[in-house]
């Protein structure tokens, strides 16, 4: 926060904060009388070390309430100092007194309600109640006394909150310097500066907050009780539309739990900054929470209407512009920000030079992750380039760092190396005592190793190390990202299981309070774009086990989480619609297919031309298919961002495909041995078995029996332990084919015989796989031989019954529909 645009919000007197200062006197008045009937020990201190008495007898046995975070309860307040409790006096007993929980739970509670806006007496009687019954009987004790009592009973209650702050041989109920001192000290001076007719109408605000005689009032009490109550530090007056705004809302109007709103009440400066602090912190760790993007943007006119001098309003405006994509409402939001930040024309000129220089290097370095974000890579690079230029002129290394970081980025999406922009990013990140950037630096450098053929051991060691600064600097966003990024790792490299597990700790991580509170839970994404991943992984790896249902209940939880709106509502999009493509092609239900690749284009472009690929092979169209492959393929080759090792090695084994359906088989084995370099040389073990079991389909229609037979053998443990379950069905089959064909030539009937057997046993499996994955058409396959091995092995009763199974499928998904190819 710049100080220099923290302007005096006005402070008024209202019944909500004469019904705070009421609790705060019932809960010191029990502390006292019952802890310390003869010397009072202070109830309320300040933890910042001020005090007015000694130091042996002001103290606080539990650590004050933290004032750093965002979340109302965490934030700063105007003044300063912090709010704690004491609990029992040296010499007193737990037993006397309010306990260490309700001590605790008040301060807490005492700081969110003084910095938020006025609520309704029953939200506030309901939050009391939470904290202890019999305070809140206190509460509405005295509270009634006041309101039977009349206007003189105000006014003497309003003259013994002093009393409140008097010290007795250095002790005093509140400390002065603490966030109830300074509370309870401006209601004094604010109560002071009113008129008698201000008083007067104050007590009638009060009656009605109490007891609900809104409806009761006549036109002219009503008038009167509207009138102006409050005054501002410079003397000046609140209109008495202002005063409008801040009375709470009438009961029967719907509201979302408590909360309280810039367009239904006047916010003070230190509201208003608590409210942006709070929706900022949803939209970046937890969207849902926020509120609606057209809500939010209602709320930040009118917050930019009584607090025209707050330019985080308009980063907030940023914020959710760009969880909508909104390219030119984003630019506009940042420019306005970053335009009041500009240091004000009565400050001295080294400070305005200083102010101005840093208000322009980091609006540049927002403009180009703005760019960035959008794919603007051109813009983005000269937005950067200015912001490094203007850091340098100043010798800020911490701007330079995240420039640094940026540059990566950009030169990444170029295709270009950028392992020398990341080493230097890392050893001059920790250089600096930048923990966050460094350990981005090594998630970032890890990923880069990843994709470059290094050691998968190595890999793993450079996440280990980002996760030991995570754990030492708490930093759990940090901690998520690396659990996203071992998921995929693992993904990559063939292993699903681990990959699950990753996925399962990453979501569990999300739904558990870390030790610190709220300061630390506040630091965790519970609705972020890591957590979608997880979820899109979870949904793909259900899905690849024939659990369709599951998948959609996953993608379902997916919906809710993340609405249609929100930034990363695109993610399970596209898995919604990747997992559809793949059941149509498993179906053979092209139209579908088709309308799953018109839906994935806007999201995924390079997937859904890879895709269209497989549907025109699917439909027999294999020049069109062949022009789609080998234009992907040349974009492979040059490195094009977005078109990875494995996509490279997918659109090879699918060229090998297409030779192998028009019978050009020889032209099918150098494309897969392409695939196997580069599957050994980046450790891609899934798709290394994926182009073996290719190459043996191919040698097996070469009539190569025995090679194709030795192949399979070689990677059925791997598929078996990795594989999803229609690879596995397509390898058994495959390798049940080759058995069979191996047999043929064996001189030995009862060897074949034997074989025979097993193999209908291992056909019989494949075929319930197949049917798991509802791909009936490959199930008939399937039928179809095992109809003849039971031929050949005279079991005639067997072969009628896969005879008849056969016809019926075949009446249900005709074979015209899905021609039989030579692939796997």
């Amino acid at each position: 926060m710049n100080p220099s645009h923290v302007g005096s919000g006005k402070e008024w007197v209202t019944p909500h904060k004469v019904s705070l200062a009421v609790l705060v006197t019932v809960f010191a008045e029990k502390e006292f009388n019952e802890k310390c009937p003869v010397a009072m020990s202070p109830v309320l201190v300040t933890g910042s070390g001020q005090n007015t008495g000694t130091d042996e007898e002001s103290f606080a046995p539990w650590p004050a309430a933290s004032t750093g975070g965002s979340d109302a309860k965490e934030s700063p307040v105007e003044g300063g100092g912090e709010l704690s409790a004491s609990s029992v006096r040296p010499g007193a007993t737990a037993a006397t007194g309010w306990s260490v929980m309700v001590s605790r739970n008040f301060a807490l509670s005492m700081l969110k309600w003084i910095q938020s806006s006025d609520m309704e007496f029953q939200d506030l009687l309901m939050g009391v109640k939470e904290i202890d019954e019999e305070l809140s009987k206190d509460l509405i004790e005295m509270l009634s006394s006041i309101n039977t009592s009349g206007l003189s009973a105000l006014a003497d209650f309003i003259q013994s909150l002093d009393k409140l702050l008097d010290s007795n041989n250095g002790q005093s109920p509140v400390h002065r310097h603490s966030v109830l001192g300074i509370f309870i000290r401006r209601m004094v001076l604010s109560y002071d500066k009113l008129s008698f007719d201000q008083v007067s109408s104050l007590f009638k605000s009060l009656k009605v907050y109490l007891s609900g005689l809104d409806g009761h009032l006549t036109e002219d009490e009503r008038s009167k009780a509207m009138m102006d109550i409050s005054v501002v530090d410079d003397g000046g007056t609140m209109t008495t539309e202002e005063l409008e705004r801040t009375r709470p809302a009438n009961r029967q109007t719907k509201r979302v739990g408590t909360l309280h709103l810039p367009s239904e009440q006047t916010f003070t400066h230190q509201q208003a900054e608590v409210f942006i602090a709070q929706q900022a912190r949803l939209l970046q760790n937890e969207e849902p929470g926020a509120l609606s993007p057209s809500r939010l943007q209602y709320e930040i006119t009118a917050l930019k209407e009584t607090n025209p001098d707050l330019p985080e309003t308009h980063f907030l405006s940023y914020l959710n512009s760009l969880r909508l994509s909104e390219f030119c409402g984003a630019t506009r939001s940042l420019h306005s920000y970053f335009d009041r930040l500009l240091p004000k024309t009565n400050d001295t000129n080294s400070n305005r030079d200083e102010g101005t220089s840093r208000s322009f290097r980091y609006a540049a370095l927002n403009l180009a992750g703005l760019h960035c974000t959008f794919g603007h890579r051109e813009e983005a690079l000269l937005a950067l380039k200015e912001a490094i230029r203007i850091a340098h002129e100043s010798n800020d290394n911490i701007c330079l760092q995240h420039a640094l970081s940026w540059l990566y980025r950009l030169q990444k999406m170029k295709g270009e190396d950028v392992s020398h922009l990341l080493d230097r990013s890392i050893l001059r990140s920790d250089a600096l005592n930048l923990p966050y950037l460094t350990s981005l630096g090594i998630q970032h450098f890890s990923q880069h190793k990843g994709l470059s053929s290094v050691d998968p051991a190595s890999v793993f060691e450079y996440l280990t190390k980002s996760d030991v600064l995570n754990c030492k600097h708490n930093q759990p966003q940090l901690v998520q990202t690396s659990l996203a990024q071992q998921s995929a790792l693992w993904q990559m490299y063939g292993h699903r299981t681990m990959s699950s597990h990753c996925d399962q700790l990453l979501l569990h991580l999300s739904h558990q309070d870390l030790p610190g509170g709220a300061s630390n839970n506040c630091l965790i994404t519970k609705d972020s774009e890591v957590i979608c991943l997880a979820m899109y992984n979870q949904a793909r790896l259900h899905a690849e086990q024939g659990m369709y249902a599951a998948a959609q209940d996953i993608l379902k939880l997916a919906k809710d989480r993340f609405p249609f709106l929100s930034r990363h509502a695109k993610l399970w999009m596209e898995c919604e619609q990747k997992l559809l493509f793949d059941k149509a092609i498993l179906q053979g239900k092209w139209p579908q297919a088709e309308q799953a690749i018109l839906n994935l284009s806007p999201l995924n472009e390079t997937d859904a031309l890879f895709r269209r690929a497989i549907l025109l092979k699917k439909q027999g169209q294999t020049s069109a298919a062949f022009d789609i492959i080998n234009d992907i393929l040349g974009e492979c080759r040059d490195k094009i961002d977005g078109y990875t090792t494995e996509l490279h090695v997918w659109t090879l084994i699918e060229l090998s495909e297409l030779h192998s359906s028009t019978s050009n088989h020889t032209q099918a084995i150098p494309h897969l041995l392409q695939a196997l370099a580069l599957c050994k040389t980046h450790h891609l073990s899934s798709l290394y078995t994926k182009a073996m079991a290719c190459l043996a389909q191919v040698q097996l229609m070469m009539k190569m029996h025995k090679h194709a037979l030795t192949l399979v053998d070689g990677i059925m443990p791997q598929v078996l332990a990795s594989g999803t379950l229609y690879d596995q069905c397509c390898v058994k089959f495959l390798y049940a084919k080759c058995q069979v064909a191996c047999s043929s030539s064996s001189t030995d009937a009862g060897n074949r015989k034997t074989v025979l057997l097993s193999v209908v046993q291992l056909l019989q499996d494949t075929a319930d796989g197949y049917h798991s994955m509802e791909a009936e058409y490959r199930v008939k396959d399937v039928i179809y031989l095992q109809a003849h091995l039971y031929n050949e092995l005279g079991y005639t009763s067997e072969r009628n019954k896969c005879a008849l199974k056969f016809r019926q499928l075949d009446q249900q998904y005709p074979t015209s529909v899905f021609p039989p190819t030579s692939t796997l």
